[in-house]
């Protein structure tokens, strides 16, 4: 299948943050919350250029940082201004709603994949919100980023979490408010859950998830009807399984994007810390990411 998001010359960083401008300010829709000087927007853009450089609120309070074309057109808020601000529900409606825009902008597919990512802190991080969970290579403490993605590359719903939390029950969560109608959502062995095929079937869509152990038996319970057919598919059939691996692992490949571009969610900075941060810096990458992807769409603009 065709990579959307690599189908045209790079995207450079100023290219986006012009575009985050006219969207913002010039087009007079980053409207200003009741009794603040500074309209949402402003504080919306500042934001979005420190975590495309990947630098504190701080640096991006200070002026000297900025592009020259910005420093002429924009007021700058004093850091205090610009913190107190970034906790507000406007802003994060904001930003969520540029994201909202640009996902829905990109192609769709009927094949859906679900997974997780750990965003892992440091040993000696005295955050109360990060918690201890597995990762890959054993044990680690920090959060977890949990992801249903299209296959042609746009992060439909996504959320952050505790990194000891369940990645079945949160993709119920996630599944809750999308139209998954004619959807297939491929998964691995965490999301084999007969709560979560039920939660995507009530949405329209067909769940198939590998299980722990393939081969064992199913116990006396009884097991949602899609479950049982992809047990009889994933199991009895080597072709279907193959095929099933080769399609989920579209996940792992815009998981890859979405972590390696030079704006990407690469590991969390020593200043992200608590669930609110986290929330809204991954809310910021997914939103670059988004028009990353736009951008370079072909024959295509995210204007």
């Amino acid at each position: 299948m065709m990579d959307l998001l690599f189908t045209k010359e790079p995207v450079m960083d100023d290219e986006l943050l012009r575009y985050l401008y006219q969207r913002l300010i010039r087009s007079a829709s980053g409207s200003s919350t009741r009794g603040c000087k500074f309209a949402d927007g402003v504080i919306a853009l500042i934001y979005f250029l420190a975590v495309l450089s990947d630098r504190s609120p701080r640096w991006a309070a200070d002026k000297r940082n900025w592009p020259l074309w910005l420093r002429r057109v924009l007021p700058c808020p004093s850091y205090s201004q610009l913190i107190r601000r970034l906790k507000s529900v406007a802003v994060e409606r904001l930003i969520a709603q540029i994201n909202g825009e640009l996902r829905d902008r990109l192609p769709r597919s009927g094949l859906k994949c679900c997974d997780g990512k750990a965003l892992v802190v440091g040993g000696f991080s005295k955050d109360p919100d990060a918690h201890r969970g597995k990762i890959p290579d054993g044990w680690g403490r920090g959060y977890k980023l949990h992801v249903i993605v299209d296959s042609l590359g746009a992060i439909e719903t996504f959320a952050i979490t505790p990194l000891n939390s369940g990645e079945a029950t949160v993709a119920r969560k996630l599944v809750g408010p999308l139209d998954l109608r004619g959807t297939v959502m491929r998964a691995d062995a965490n999301y084999d859950s007969n709560a979560l095929y039920a939660a995507v079937a009530a949405r329209g869509g067909r769940l198939l998830a590998t299980r722990r152990k393939p081969g064992r038996g199913l116990g006396h319970g009884a097991h949602h009807p899609d479950r049982l057919r992809a047990v009889a598919e994933l199991e009895g059939d080597p072709a279907q399984l193959k095929a099933h691996l080769r399609e989920r692992a579209c996940v792992e490949r815009h998981l890859g994007h979405l972590t390696n571009l030079p704006f990407g969610l690469s590991p969390l900075p020593n200043f992200v810390r608590r669930l609110r941060r986290v929330s809204l810096w991954a809310l910021a990458k997914n939103t670059l990411y988004h028009l990353h992807a736009n951008l370079r769409l072909p024959n295509a603009k995210a204007a």
